[in-house]
């Protein structure tokens, strides 16, 4: 078969398989848009899904014929051109010159990464097609653009197709993005039908290599590969980086120069990859020379794939930079196609991403200091070992990274000295920068840390290049990430793939730490003047990065939860601003170098904001005040009810006395204990006196002792009575049953036993008496929650209103279910949602709360020490509201209550930095 009637078979078996793709893939985007528009938690964002959805619907089959009419065009327009010297240019003149609309750059950005996202679908697939295209038109050189079938041809298709049907530019961007999604899926199935095709009729799949090098051509260092088989699309205006994982078609079976040949099965002589040291030159291909050019070898080299995960760090941290609150930095991301650039993210070679000749972080660059060129630092770093191994999974790896920190030092010790092990697997100390030794005679093992040439490294820098805040922007006014900036001097200085990977993880959090948008620029000032610090930190210590309970975590989320109502608490934003300020200093300048300098920073920050909520706001002062007397009574009362109870245990009384004593007697003892000890200690007495008056008087000296005291007895009993609010019916009826037994008393028999002396009586309850605080805490039993009447007698003293939630949600039956664990036993994953939400109740944090079926946005302005009460602070409410915990972790489960930071600032890092290495393994494949 001739080549031109290969050539329309071929096209007329892509434009079949395209077809058949896009009748599949339109109703699966009908189907994506709408769970993106449930998943969604902005109005507006749902409206807009729901009706890109609407149009896709009712326009599906218009699209499908227009998407068949536009490929075709753009095939004939393809073929027109392929390999054709005479290509269309585009000539511009001086005096006609004028600024593009953003709209047209940012059309243009989302056509190079959507055709990037297809190009990776299908590398391998597409790599073979630019070769067999080549050999097709007895071609000297393969070029993609050359291909007439390029990933180009679909993102043109689909942007051209949606336009026609004329709606508006923010809903055919989602339009676009969702058919591309939906796509990307079917291009390797599509290129693999092509490849059929041309495979069927001579086009072989397997090349031969031979290199044969001009003698004025060296070879270059590893990590470049041919250029023009990676050749950008440029007479489309797509960047075409492809990255390669086998020789090229499968077939670059010799090994490198001077290298032993190989099979023709697509593994190269160094593990199916170009050859290292291939240079630019002419090579042989079936029997034809080819001039190829050198350019950076694919992402399956380490150094390459840990350049393109900083790279999809750089573009991510840079798309959520304006992310909203209350949602994570995974769904903003989401909002985009993954790999679509972010127009002005700034690339950590030097560029933008997306936009050529954008500065980046260039040395000196306009930033104090100075940077480390970017690009120095790869060259630099090319011929060492990178931390990812070929082969590996970038997001596997730093799961099992960051998952790996549960252990302490000690622990490791234990572990090595249980297995008879006096140090780590190859001998060495069991953890980083340390070393074993043993103490004295003792023979116990001690660990001594020994800082590396590093971590010396970085507290120098540390000292003298951490800028002051009002250095810490760059001429963009972005946050300056110091680590990327001196990349290449600490790799440089690492002595191997640990200490490599833990300063490239560090960097990249602090990417997305000072790209937040959650959090203030002069809050993430602050943040990036501890970057040194903490990369030292880690390097020292490990478990930094792998515990989330590390001091150092924990500091950095309380700042970052702190600062997402720092408007509402801080209105001039100086106060807590400059308390951040301060503890950043003192960090700095702390010489111990321990993690409990953050713990002890953590501390008085707390104090700090939960001084600051209180003072100024004087009714949740009032309200903090009154809720504190209330529980300080609980308190109290269960104290001296506790105590009553162990007093009263060895004795046999009437259940009427005994009643009266422990469950209405204590009141008055504790309301007497609030402010007049004497008055309390004289009705404790009456206990013992009351106890005594009732019991049988057989002498003649033990009546005359009842008669005297009985006055004494009745006037504290109608004091105390009065004093709890007891009517003069109720107290009647006291007093009538104490004449039957006094009565009964008086006239016992001779028969009776005799009671004992007065002073024996006192002895027993001497400890009740006189040494009320000797009763241990584990004495007090039963609930020392809030009583009711205590936190209504409290507000009413204060004269403070508070918005009470437990008793208006009481009728509410949803909420009517136990609280998870308390009634039975909770699931594993309950009880650690519910650990979750007691680790996140901190003054100052923002929340979300529905209680009559509109949502209100508040902060937590006082926890309770012991977790049993909350006060809020709802907007467009003065008076405060009060919660207790319980009722609050049950507003959590029915989901009308959430916090606006769905995730600590830190943790939103870590996960940002897997879903980007996600990104790029996906991209990869």
């Amino acid at each position: 078969m001739d080549s031109n009637t290969l050539l329309a078979t071929t096209r007329t078996e892509f434009l079949r398989t395209f077809v058949d793709a896009v009748n599949t893939s339109i109703p699966y985007s009908v189907e994506a848009l709408y769970k993106k528009a449930d998943q969604s938690h902005s109005s507006i964002e749902q409206g807009w899904m729901l009706t890109a959805r609407s149009v896709l619907r009712v326009r599906q089959e218009h699209l499908v014929q227009q998407m068949r009419k536009e490929m075709e065009n753009l095939l004939n327009r393809s073929f027109q051109t392929t390999y054709n010297n005479f290509r269309p240019t585009v000539a511009f003149q001086s005096d006609t010159l004028s600024l593009v609309e953003s709209s047209a750059m940012e059309d243009e950005l989302r056509i190079n990464q959507i055709t990037q996202n297809f190009r990776n679908e299908a590398e391998e697939q597409l790599r073979d097609l630019n070769i067999r295209v080549a050999l097709l038109f007895d071609q000297d050189t393969i070029k993609e653009r050359e291909n007439p079938f390029r990933p180009y041809l679909f993102s043109r298709c689909i942007t051209t197709s949606v336009e026609t049907l004329e709606q508006s530019e923010a809903l055919n961007t989602i339009l676009v993005t969702q058919l591309a999604e939906s796509l990307a899926p079917h291009v390797a199935e599509i290129y693999n039908s092509v490849n059929s095709q041309l495979a069927k009729h001579g086009i072989a799949a397997q090349l031969q290599l031979k290199i044969k090098k001009s003698p004025t051509q060296s070879g270059l260092p590893p990590g470049y590969m041919p250029e023009d088989i990676l050749a950008d699309d440029a007479g489309d205006g797509a960047a075409a980086a492809m990255p390669g994982g086998r020789g090229m078609a499968g077939g670059f079976a010799g090994g490198g120069s001077g290298g032993s040949g190989g099979g023709g099965n697509g593994q190269g002589g160094s593990g199916g990859a170009y050859p290292a040291d291939m240079g630019s030159g002419q090579y042989e291909i079936g029997g034809r020379q080819y001039d190829i050019e050198s350019r950076v070898l694919s992402s399956d080299t380490p150094k390459g794939r840990v350049e393109q995960l900083l790279d999809s760090v750089r573009m991510m941290a840079g798309g959520i930079a304006n992310a909203m609150p209350g949602r994570s930095n995974q769904q903003q991301f989401a909002d985009t196609m993954p790999g679509q650039a972010m127009p002005g993210a700034p690339n950590i070679y030097g560029g933008s991403a997306g936009m050529p000749g954008a500065p980046g972080m260039q040395a000196g660059g306009g930033m104090p200091g100075g940077a480390q060129d970017a690009s120095a630092g790869a060259e630099a770093g090319a011929a060492r070992p990178g931390w990812l191994g070929s082969g590996q999974v970038i997001g596997d790896v730093l799961r099992n990274f960051f998952s790996g920190g549960g252990s302490s030092w000690q622990s490791k010790v234990a572990s090595q000295m249980a297995a008879g092990s006096s140090g780590a697997a190859d001998g060495g100390a069991p953890f980083p920068n340390s070393q074993m030794r043993y103490d004295g005679g003792l023979n116990v093992p001690t660990i001594q840390r020994v800082d590396s040439p590093l971590t010396a490294s970085v507290r120098s820098l540390q000292s003298s290049q951490t800028p002051a805040t009002e250095q810490m922007l760059d001429q963009h006014g972005e946050v300056r990430n110091l680590i990327l900036e001196r990349r290449s001097q600490l790799n440089n200085e690492a002595k191997g793939v640990d200490e490599q990977m833990t300063i490239d993880i560090v960097a990249m959090l602090f990417e997305f730490i000072l790209r937040d948008g959650q959090v203030p620029a002069e809050v993430r000032a602050q943040l990036g003047r501890l970057q040194f610090l903490v990369l030292k930190m880690a390097l020292r210590d490990p478990s930094l990065l792998k515990q989330k309970g590390h001091p150092v975590r924990l500091l950095i989320n309380r700042i970052g939860s702190i600062s997402l109502g720092l408007k509402q608490l801080d209105p001039d934003g100086t106060h807590v601003t400059a308390e951040i300020v301060r503890i950043v200093a003192t960090l700095l300048d702390d010489e111990t170098e321990d993690s409990l300098a953050f713990a002890q920073a953590l501390d008085e920050l707390d104090a700090f904001i939960a001084q600051e909520l209180r003072a100024r706001n004087n009714n949740v002062e009032r309200t903090v005040q009154a809720v504190e007397q209330a529980q300080n009574r609980t308190l109290r009362f269960a104290h001296t009810t506790a105590q009553m109870a162990q007093a009263l245990a060895d004795l046999t009384i009437d259940p009427y006395l005994k009643h009266f004593l422990q469950d209405d007697w204590v009141h008055a003892i504790e309301h007497a204990d609030r402010s007049d000890a004497k008055r309390a200690r004289r009705y404790r007495l009456l206990v013992a006196d009351l106890l005594w008056s009732i019991v049988p008087k057989l002498k003649d000296e033990d009546r005359s002792q009842l008669f005297a005291l009985l006055p004494i007895i009745l006037n504290t009993l109608r004091e105390g009575l009065s004093l709890i609010g007891w009517d003069s019916a109720r107290q009647q009826t006291l007093l009538n049953w104490l004449v039957d037994a006094h009565t009964s008393a008086l006239r016992a028999g001779h028969g009776a036993q005799s009671s004992p002396p007065l002073p024996v009586i006192h002895e027993h309850f001497s400890k009740f008496i006189d040494n009320p605080e000797t009763v241990s805490a584990a004495d007090v039993k039963g609930d020392v929650a809030e009583n009711r009447q205590f936190l209504d007698d409290a507000f009413k003293e204060m004269n403070v209103e508070v918005h009470l939630i437990d008793r208006m949600l009481e009728g509410d039956q949803e909420l009517a279910a136990a609280v998870p664990g308390t009634s039975e036993p909770a699931t594993e994953e309950a009880e650690t949602a519910q650990a979750t939400v007691m680790e996140r109740l901190q003054s100052g944090v923002s929340l979300e709360i529905n209680l009559g079926g509109k949502p209100s946005q508040g902060r937590l302005s006082w926890i309770d020490p012991k977790l049993s009460s909350l006060v809020l602070t709802l907007d467009g409410q003065t008076a405060p509201s009060m919660v207790s915990v319980n009722m609050f972790r049950r507003l959590i489960d029915h989901g009308r209550v959430r916090f606006l930071e769905t995730e600590p600032l830190f943790e939103r890092a870590v996960q940002s930095l897997l879903l980007s290495a996600d990104h790029v393994t996906h991209a990869a494949h």
